[in-house]
């Protein structure tokens, strides 16, 4: 049986380890001084970014996951992430801390079962155990859904 890898950027939220597929990961930014707000939208959209010329809608990943925010410091970070299937739909995701990029192997992927609440993430493409800390896959296309729908 031949495995199957898959590369993986993980992030924190709070205490929680969560990682997108770093395929679809293209740029990795400081959390700037001024984020843009946009009236009329939903409250995880801290508001708008220009990132090369590109306007980028930047969410808040502790209000999607219905976390508690923290105290905003250095190690804040905001992923910019493109959606395979979807040309020019990037959006940036603010977390606590960017981890690292792991290379896994998928037959190690766990489904994912989060005890009480969730946020709004109700897909994930599986949880893996490394290094005695869980890691929560976040299907990026899901989270897309998510950002576009509310």
């Amino acid at each position: 049986m031949e495995k199957a890898n898959k590369t993986i950027l993980s992030f924190q939220i709070n205490q929680n380890e969560f990682a997108v597929d770093a395929l679809q990961v293209v740029h990795i930014l400081e959390v700037p001084p001024l984020i843009t707000s946009v009236p009329n939208t939903s409250a995880f959209m801290k508001g708008v970014i220009n990132l090369h010329g590109n306007i980028v809608p930047v969410v808040d990943m502790r209000l999607i996951m219905e976390e508690e925010i923290g105290v905003t410091n250095a190690d804040n970070a905001i992923i910019v992430i493109n959606p395979v299937d979807a040309q020019d739909a990037r959006f940036g995701i603010m977390v606590d801390m960017v981890k690292e990029v792991l290379e896994i192997d998928t037959a190690n992927l766990k489904e994912t079962i989060l005890e009480g609440k969730k946020g709004l993430i109700e897909s994930y493409e599986g949880t893996l155990l490394y290094n005695d800390t869980f890691i929560h896959i976040i299907d990026i296309n899901h989270l897309a859904e998510i950002i576009e729908n509310h």
